[in-house]
């Protein structure tokens, strides 16, 4: 907004955030200030758009096990009530289907797991803040999520 020009205007999209919307804004603004773009501002904007959309990605690709892969514990190892001062409660049970299941948040989103090797498994997040597949390690009655990890707050003890 040029709130002394009462000037504004609004982007509106269903794409993806890539940088378009903004680029659109700031080209606008530039040109009522100064009669033209002044920057490549989609290649700007494009560039941090690609940039968050890498930012807490694993560096690990869990939809490929690495070979001679050790195999997981029995299930009951890794079900059970897990709890973090931060994130709260978090649940490990196997359902109806045989499979291990995490849920977790105050109205538990349920993510199943994939075995990766030995006691790490994945899952693949969702929602706003979903960064791709992730990582959930198992030791000694403790479980991190690694997209949950990145300022140590991600461990999960047993109760």
């Amino acid at each position: 907004m040029l709130p002394l020009e009462r000037l504004g205007i609004v982007v509106l999209t269903n794409g993806a955030p890539v940088g378009l919307a903004d680029a659109v804004a700031l080209d606008f603004f530039d040109t009522a200030e100064h009669g033209k773009p002044t920057a490549d501002w989609l290649a700007l904007a494009g560039a941090l758009y690609a940039q968050m959309e890498t930012a807490g990605r694993s560096p690990t690709d869990y939809a490929h096990p690495p070979s001679g892969a050790k195999p997981p514990q029995d299930d009951s190892a890794y079900t059970g009530t897990y709890d973090n001062p931060y994130y709260g409660r978090l649940t490990v049970a196997k359902g109806a289907d045989g499979v291990l299941t995490l849920s977790l948040g105050p109205k538990p989103m349920r993510f199943p797991l994939t075995h990766y090797d030995g006691n790490t498994f994945s899952f693949e997040t969702a929602g706003e803040n979903a960064v791709g597949r992730t990582g959930v390690v198992f030791a000694d009655g403790t479980v991190r999520v690694e997209y949950l990890d990145g300022n140590h707050l991600g461990t999960f003890t047993q109760k």
